[in-house]
């Protein structure tokens, strides 16, 4: 679901008027999406990363190699973690995904100089702790379902040509068909 997901989030951008970038490397490193759009008070830059469950069963931040090994826990297991442990997860997977000099390094290549927006892009969340965690370390939480109410109710007049677009177009038939005709 990842590369649709990202495409739908990227057609949503687009739509917005952002120029987008998906996939963007540095080294080992990838970024999920780099958008920028021209506004009067000059160039809004954006850094999206997309992570969409409709069905979680664990957490959206793995445990670390340390943890797991002093807990003697799966990465991914869905145990019920103190919040010491929490914290100390998701401060990793903010590295990682955000705050890595790597990722730094690759913004600042894109488009240098530019004041980034940190953005996560979610689906259904087991634990409301790590959303508000990750709100608490700045970043700006989007859900998947605002991103997918936009891109069905969009005008017609919007940007369009994205790799989401004709997905987008039919969730939008959808609705429309939905909400005009009722079932047939």
């Amino acid at each position: 679901m990842s590369l649709l997901s990202e495409s739908l989030v990227e057609e949503w951008l687009n739509r917005a008027g952002y120029f987008t970038i998906r996939g963007v490397r540095y080294g080992v490193s990838e970024i999920d999406l780099l958008a920028v759009r021209y506004t009067a008070q000059g160039i809004e830059a954006r850094h999206v990363e997309v992570q969409i469950s409709t069905n979680p069963i664990s957490y959206i931040s793995p445990l670390t190699k340390e943890q797991s090994k002093v807990l003697g826990k799966n990465r991914t297991s869905s145990w019920i973690r103190p919040s010491n442990v929490l914290e100390e997860s998701i401060s990793a997977w903010l590295e990682k995904k955000f705050y890595s000099r790597s990722k730094e390094a690759a913004r600042e290549k894109a488009w240098p100089g530019l004041k980034w927006s940190l953005e996560f892009v979610h689906g259904e969340v087991r634990h409301q702790a790590e959303l508000e965690a990750i709100r608490a370390s700045g970043i700006n939480t989007i859900s998947f379902f605002t991103v997918l109410s936009s891109l069905c109710h969009d005008p017609a007049t919007a940007y369009k040509g994205g790799a989401g677009t004709d997905i987008a177009e039919m969730l939008s038939y959808y609705v429309w068909h939905k909400e005009s005709c009722g079932p047939d």
